[in-house]
């Protein structure tokens, strides 16, 4: 039976209340809750993966884990709390944590890293690649990857660093903000040729970095790389392409309209305005395409749909009718809005706007994030 906390425990509320009966986390019950699941959101993620992913670790008299590309809120305080992965298994053997990466804040510390495990993690300010040069018998049971964002960190996958760790027998864990965000991970390991859980599964216990206007989920959902690419395997240029696309159209959704489109290449039913229903795609920010006959259709204010233009004949086959995943109906759709929407939106803007309007999202993101730990 498998007797975890953090399997069992649905919150944070439950789980910071089971780790305050072991004495090493007595203080937790003195500490701000918020304050302690941004300390221990990186590990509850790890624990709640191996509970739900490979419980079979828990046996082992050690386990030996590394996390990929490190930076701050998965490293506070020397990376101390890592420790209670321990607690939150019911493990009973010796753990050991190593944070590797290129952009790693040994110096983090939280307003309660006098509460921290005495036992720091192993820390190596330096890239993947170069870690593994140093280290080339290092052996790890379990690496993980906080929101790598592979479609912008394509080195991971095209070095041998990610391959050498499933070749040596390591369980390759991941986490996301979201399960669209994972279908985009999972795109680009697929186009690299690696193979990745078709499904994530929900962890209850992430870190809210949002605002009153949005929610933005720091380790929200869990997944797995389950195998490396074959032999002389060819990257998929044309579908990494086409997510860049995707991207791009995303970004200039935010810059111009002032917000992303939701349920891009989505059928739906809308109403003509005289009380006929109409089975329309979905393209992007409220412009549509009907498949019947090609028009192009945008929604305006007043309800009524206004006919902007005609998509080709060519350009509706393609529609991914019978794909399993809206991430390939949603880069359609992009495909659709970059070479025939595009000049009717009421202002332009470029790839260096949505660029600026990236770092700047990303920027406030990890702004957020550093004042959690206060």
């Amino acid at each position: 039976m498998n007797t975890a906390p953090v399997r069992h425990c649905n919150d944070w509320q439950a789980l910071l209340a089971v780790l305050a009966e072991h004495d090493e986390y007595r203080g937790l019950r003195s500490i701000d809750p918020h304050t302690a699941s941004a300390v221990l959101a990186a590990p509850a993620a790890i624990a709640r993966w191996i509970a739900v992913y490979a419980p079979q670790l828990v046996i082992r008299e050690k386990l030996s884990i590394i996390v990929i590309g490190a930076e701050s809120t998965d490293a506070p305080d020397q990376g101390r709390w890592y420790q209670a992965v321990a607690a939150m298994l019911a493990f009973k053997g010796a753990l050991e944590v190593t944070l590797v990466g290129a952009e790693l804040d040994i110096a983090f510390t939280s307003s309660v890293s006098a509460q921290a495990p005495k036992l720091p993690a192993n820390s190596a300010r330096e890239g993947l690649a170069e870690f593994l040069a140093k280290h080339d018998g290092a052996r790890f049971d379990l690496a993980l990857l906080f929101q790598p964002g592979f479609q912008k960190h394509r080195g991971w996958l095209q070095d041998s660093g990610i391959a050498h760790f499933l070749a040596s027998g390591t369980l390759l864990a991941g986490t996301s903000y979201s399960t669209d965000e994972y279908q985009m991970e999972r795109w680009v390991l697929e186009c690299h040729g690696y193979r990745a859980g078709a499904e994530s599964v929900p962890n209850p216990f992430f870190l809210e970095l949002g605002d009153a206007n949005s929610s933005i989920q720091w380790g929200r959902v869990l997944w797995q790389i389950e195998s490396a690419p074959p032999r002389n395997f060819q990257i998929d240029k044309e579908g990494l392409a086409a997510l860049d696309s995707l991207t791009r159209m995303v970004l200039h959704s935010i810059t111009v309209v002032g917000q992303p489109s939701p349920e891009c290449g989505a059928m739906v039913e809308l109403s003509d305005g005289k009380g006929r229903r109409r089975s329309l795609l979905h393209i992007f920010d409220r412009r549509f395409v009907d498949p019947a006959d090609g028009s192009l259709l945008q929604l305006a204010d007043d309800g009524g749909l206004n006919v902007i233009g005609t998509l080709p004949a060519t350009e509706i086959a393609q529609y991914p009718r019978a794909a399993q995943r809206d991430i390939e109906r949603a880069m359609w759709a992009a495909g659709v809005k970059s070479r025939f929407l595009l000049a009717g939106y009421p202002a332009s803007a470029n790839d260096a706007d949505g660029e600026k309007a990236a770092r700047g999202m990303f920027d406030n993101l990890r702004a957020r994030a550093a004042r959690l730990f206060r």
